[in-house]
């Protein structure tokens, strides 16, 4: 007998039962009873620093980039408080969750949701990247080698910074980071946007607060845990809302 997850996931379309993402839809054939983040999806209360993070800062409106936008919970509450008049850049490097991606957000009629195949770093080009088992835990191979890795697959690279000199990304307000690792990396790849834009940022690190604060210092951001007010030098993973000091030049 199925328990009450696994008939949930049985049906070919799921409703997210509470939290910020209420009501949303989402394509059951990408939610296997075993992913990690089932139970967090179907019943609303994934990542909830996260989703408390997205409720204070995403404003109508907002032009927000999901880096690491895994299966679409956060680009498609960014739609949501974003309203029609925003835009989100949802980026995710891992076919199969790219796939599922713009199913969700097909399902939801979000609109303004624009989805890019590809990982976030500090530079162009082509990269290594592992195809874990379950898949958010999938990142640039750079990072290590993963036990559950299925695969290595060669993924397209950007830079932050790039994609807003081509176009293709207005001047973020909001810039949601989580990529299992390459936090700095893509950090590293949007320093002038860091410099000029000065958006906030919402980054889940993996043991990655050395490198990343190190960066968030230089470029006058001050980091915080998103559901206190105190910033924590404990290992990740954890949840940082970066604010900028004050603009610059």
């Amino acid at each position: 007998m199925l328990g009450g997850v696994d008939r949930v996931l049985a049906r070919r379309t799921v409703t997210v039962a509470g939290g910020l993402g209420v009501g949303f839809k989402l394509d059951a054939c990408y939610l296997p009873p075993r992913h990690v983040q089932a139970y967090g999806l179907v019943r609303g209360t994934l990542e909830p620093s996260v989703q408390e993070a997205f409720r204070r800062v995403v404003a109508p409106g907002a032009t927000v980039l999901d880096v690491g936008a895994n299966l679409g919970f956060f680009s498609l509450l960014a739609s949501r408080l974003a309203g029609p008049c925003g835009k989100v850049v949802a980026v995710e490097a891992l076919p199969d969750n790219a796939e599922a991606l713009r199913a969700n957000c097909a399902l939801n009629d979000a609109s303004n949701v624009t989805v890019l195949e590809a990982a976030a770093s500090d530079g162009d080009g082509r990269g290594a990247f592992l195809h874990v088992e379950e898949g958010s835990w999938s990142h640039l191979a750079d990072r290590g080698w993963h036990r559950g890795t299925v695969e290595q697959i060669e993924v397209e690279l950007t830079t932050v910074d790039g994609l807003i000199d081509r176009g293709f990304l207005a001047a973020p307000d909001v810039v949601k980071i989580d990529v299992e690792g390459s936090e700095a990396a893509v950090l590293d790849g949007m320093t002038d946007t860091l410099r000029h834009v000065r958006p906030i940022l919402i980054i889940e690190l993996h043991g990655t607060n050395q490198e990343v604060f190190e960066r968030l210092e230089k470029a006058d951001y001050f980091p915080r845990t998103s559901t206190g007010p105190s910033r924590s030098s404990r290992p990740g993973p954890y949840t940082v809302l970066a604010r900028p000091r004050r603009a610059q030049a």
